[in-house]
């Protein structure tokens, strides 16, 4: 990580103290997706397999479609190391609180 990138993510995301605060230069980067399953797919792909006999059958013969997609864009987030250490929630890391 290059100078500017490192000063761009300098703040913990979690906490909002300077990396390095606590007297560790070490902290997380964090990459969070949120994923919604799409129930359509996986009963097309279960009604597939019922009609076959057998999941691995359907698997191969189905259309391979996405069983989840995203519904947010990733958010990528710094955390520092006291933070990445303790118990933390996904969806605050993500922004919603």
């Amino acid at each position: 990580m290059k100078e500017a990138e490192l000063r761009a993510v300098s703040t913990c995301s979690r906490c909002g103290k300077k990396i390095g605060d606590s007297g560790l230069p070490l902290f997380w980067r964090v990459k969070v997706e949120r994923f919604g399953v799409d129930m359509r797919a996986v009963e097309r792909q279960t009604g597939l397999a019922m009609v076959l006999g057998h999941a691995g059958i359907a698997a191969i013969m189905g259309p391979d479609e996405d069983m989840a997609k995203p519904i947010m864009d990733p958010v990528i987030v710094t955390i520092c190391e006291p933070c990445g250490t303790q118990d933390t929630c996904v969806a605050m890391l993500a922004g919603f609180e």
